[in-house]
């Protein structure tokens, strides 16, 4: 049991769950004005989406692990699961069971609310991480895009679907939409945030894996381009995130909403920290400790969105 929850990257599945929970109970319903599964999707097909999201993700991370052993005799000498305490064939079979899953289960969601185009989300998401695994992950930025996009895509998603169940309800829908312009600075906000900590994170874990991914041939772009420009590519975006956090800031205050306000200034130190360590940084373990930093801040970032339920 306890290989299988490290295979499937049990904390980031937690991260993802937390995610998509408080977007939907502290963001979308306080910030509409809605009572529980008063309207837009139902108890079952928000389970359906979570499980979609969930299931596409695990898939792409044993797609990951089977691209990686290589690399991971390296990077992780003697943690590496695949290959070591589950064979090859197991973890390929287990990924097409959670990828077909994860898509069908997609696929009843777009169908439920009456959008059954909107279930190319799910085989885009799921063809874009077997692209990441095959190709992308070990290109200089792409890859890190792309997981950061799709870190992204996992808060947004939430109110995409939400928006297409609401219009099925003509009146209510109605009712509400004066609350769009604030839900959908919100949804930009908070997808924005997971966009940018997602890919600083990635860019932290090339520089932390530069031996195996150089000796095996992933050209990632501190392998290419050394860890000096990686640093200042790492801290560029960082100094950038807390140009928007600050933004943030100045939007809070202007809306009134306070909590939101001062609860930033803890975003704004964790990424001066993070800014700091990462240009202090020589050693793998530096760069570990850096990793654990920025996925705090992701946390943080999380339960942010608990205080939009507080401010309304």
């Amino acid at each position: 049991m306890i290989t299988f929850l490290k295979l499937i990257r049990w904390q980031n599945i937690l991260i993802i769950w937390f995610s998509m929970f408080f977007m939907l109970f502290c963001v979308i319903y306080p910030v509409l004005g809605m009572g529980y599964f008063e309207a837009g999707l139902n108890i079952t097909q928000f389970m359906m989406l979570i499980a979609s999201t969930t299931f596409i993700s695990i898939a792409g991370y044993l797609l990951n692990d089977l691209f990686d052993i290589k690399p991971d005799s390296i990077n992780k000498p003697g943690k590496n699961v695949v290959g070591r305490k589950l064979r090859v064939h197991v973890v390929q079979i287990l990924y097409w069971v959670f990828n077909i899953s994860g898509i069908l289960f997609g696929v009843y969601v777009a169908y439920a609310i009456g959008k059954i185009n909107y279930s190319l989300v799910f085989v885009f998401a799921a063809g874009l991480l077997w692209f990441y695994s095959e190709r992308y992950q070990c290109q200089p930025i792409i890859g890190n895009i792309v997981v950061a996009f799709l870190s992204a895509l996992t808060v947004a998603i939430v109110w995409l679907f939400s928006f297409f169940a609401l219009i099925k309800d003509p009146i209510f829908f109605t009712n509400v939409q004066q609350q769009f312009a604030s839900l959908n600075m919100f949804v930009l906000i908070f997808s924005g945030f997971a966009f940018l900590t997602s890919f600083i994170r990635e860019m932290v874990k090339d520089m932390q894996d530069i031996e195996g991914d150089d000796r095996f041939g992933c050209r990632t772009f501190p392998v290419v381009n050394g860890i000096k420009k990686a640093k200042w590519i790492a801290v560029t975006t960082i100094f950038a995130s807390l140009v928007l956090s600050i933004w943030c800031q100045v939007y809070f205050v202007a809306a009134s909403y306070q909590k939101l306000f001062y609860y930033f200034f803890i975003i704004d130190l964790l990424l001066v920290v993070a800014g700091y360590m990462i240009l202090k940084a020589n050693m793998k373990k530096d760069f570990k400790k850096v990793s654990g930093i920025i996925k705090l801040l992701m946390i943080m970032g999380i339960l942010s969105m608990g205080l939009v339920y507080f401010d309304y």
